[in-house]
């Protein structure tokens, strides 16, 4: 097929500094409310300061990053909320996937040069972050989706 490509090159932004050094000290989708503290830290010399411009006062960010510490996948994972049995990979939100991407929305609490003080996340320490967006109510939200099994 034309179009396609094989393979892909991505290099990280950044590495999320954070307490949590296995996935069961990480928080399965953590709210606000928890007081938790992480840092991501994006690499000198590539001109991410200047990315960060007009950042400060968003409330919430996206982070795409690599579940760097999965070297296999699942097509059926057990998923830790709901009835006790699998689900097809795709249905939830596991970090088992034929592409370790996640994908997790983070209260930016402050920036400081290249560091992003960032509230609770369901990251481990090291997780390399490809990319950051500011997470949009207006358009994030769909508040009356329906969720399927998870409903």
């Amino acid at each position: 097929m034309s179009g396609l490509h094989p393979s892909l090159t991505l290099r990280p932004i950044g590495y999320l500094r954070t307490r949590q050094q296995v996935k069961f000290q990480a928080g399965h989708q953590p709210t606000a409310a928890t007081e938790e503290r992480n840092e991501l830290e994006l690499i000198e010399g590539c001109g991410y300061e200047q990315a960060l411009q007009d950042l400060a006062g968003i409330e919430r960010i996206w982070l795409l990053s690599w579940f760097h510490r999965n070297d296999t996948w699942r097509p059926l994972v057990l998923p830790p909320r709901g009835p006790s049995r699998r689900r097809g990979v795709f249905a939830t939100r596991s970090p088992h996937r034929p592409n370790p991407l996640g994908l997790t929305a983070v209260t930016l609490l402050s920036i400081t040069g290249r560091r992003l003080l960032l509230g609770p996340c369901d990251l481990v320490d090291g997780t390399p972050i490809f990319d950051l967006k500011p997470y949009v109510a207006a358009h994030d939200a769909f508040p009356d989706a329906r969720a399927g099994w998870i409903d």
